[in-house]
């Protein structure tokens, strides 16, 4: 009876840190978009550049949003940041016009549809702000379909899956060819290495197409054809569209494994945190920041060798193995098994027949 209580607190307590590393990655994840796409300054740019590339979109339109957020840029009036998104539309082959504040509807409704037709814009009956076209940022252009939410959703999904196929393939197999290069061949070890890396494309796929997917639904398909009367500044704000997206790409972590979940959390959680804290505190050399950097690099170390030495079990990957060679020597958990292998390891046997022939050729000399 003992033993059962052990395995349900221990099977309660892993599904317990599998949810909260999912909602830590949630929460982190929805601060990094948001700031990637209204304060990048307060991002690595290294993690600017790689996020760019990946959800292919452009300046100019990143730029259109946060002079929008600003109130630089409102719908139905003119502004000096008007060439941003009429040089955008001109050179995917639209009119200008179609980047135009001034011309645009803020509203949906009727007056909205004559606008539309004047312009030229199909398929956005009843609604107002920038036409669709211009949001999915030529990634479906080729086939003609820019004014369709689910085309793009699916075509940025199946782009992204590629581009993060070639990043996790060698995420999951070098630590194979590193320790066990003849692995590689095994079929028990690289079907379940192969399935991780397309597990952890989905996810990665999944969180940039559900990005767009929420974007979508909240300016375009959903909420601005249910509320008609909220104008677009609203919607294309930053509390609208782009909030929604960022409060529900985060949850694609749960399509990848749970042990995984805790690493992913842990990557972004200092990025989130960095881009919380205020700017006189992260930009400038500050000495309040640099001692309580300090004080949590003491306490994060310090917690990490003490259940190194007393719960072992608690850590995982790169971590644990390093921590326990650290404090433990050869004496390590993962060093001993490696020995006994290499120490049971049965020898190669030698047949009879090249037995003989081996004490013959002795004989012979």
């Amino acid at each position: 009876m003992p033993a059962e209580g052990d395995d349900k607190a221990k099977k309660w307590h892993q599904s317990t840190a599998a949810w909260l590393d999912a909602v830590v990655f949630w929460a982190c994840s929805a601060r990094i978009m948001w700031c990637f796409f209204y304060q990048p300054h307060r991002l690595p740019p290294s993690y600017v550049k790689w996020i760019s590339s990946l959800a292919n979109v452009d300046k100019r339109l990143l730029d259109a949003l946060r002079v929008m957020r600003s109130k630089e840029w409102v719908y139905g009036h003119s502004s000096i940041h008007s060439h941003l998104l009429t040089s955008y539309a001109k050179d995917r082959g639209y009119p200008s016009s179609w980047g135009d504040p001034q011309v645009l509807p803020a509203c949906g409704g009727t007056d909205a549809d004559v606008v539309w037709k004047a312009l030229g814009v199909p398929g956005r009956d009843g609604m107002g702000g920038l036409p669709c076209e211009l949001l999915h940022s030529g990634v479906t252009t080729r086939w003609g379909l820019d004014n369709s939410c689910l085309t793009n959703v699916g075509v940025r999904f199946c782009l992204a899956f590629i581009e993060a196929m070639a990043l996790y393939l060698p995420v999951h197999f070098l630590p194979l060819l590193c320790t066990r290069p003849s692995s590689i061949i095994q079929r028990h070890r690289a079907i379940p290495a192969l399935l991780a890396a397309i597990r952890s494309a989905t996810f990665l796929s999944t969180f940039l197409s559900s990005y767009f997917s929420a974007v979508c639904l909240t300016r375009t398909l959903v909420l601005a054809k249910l509320f008609p009367w909220i104008p677009h500044d609203v919607w294309d704000g930053p509390y609208g569209c782009v909030l929604a997206g960022s409060l529900t790409c985060g949850w694609s972590i749960l399509i990848e494994n749970a042990r995984r979940r805790g690493e992913m959390a842990l990557y972004v959680l200092p990025r989130a945190v960095k881009a919380s804290l205020p700017v006189k505190w992260t930009a400038g050399n500050h000495a309040g920041a640099r001692l309580v950097e300090r004080i949590v690099f003491v306490l994060s170390l310090a917690s990490l060798l003490t259940f190194a030495v007393h719960e072992p079990e608690s850590l995982r990957g790169l971590s644990r193995w390093t921590l326990a060679f650290v404090m433990k020597g050869s004496n390590a958990e993962f060093w001993k098994k490696r020995k006994e292998q290499v120490e049971t390891c049965p020898q190669t046997p030698i047949s009879p027949s090249s037995n003989s022939i081996s004490t013959q050729s002795v004989d012979h000399l």
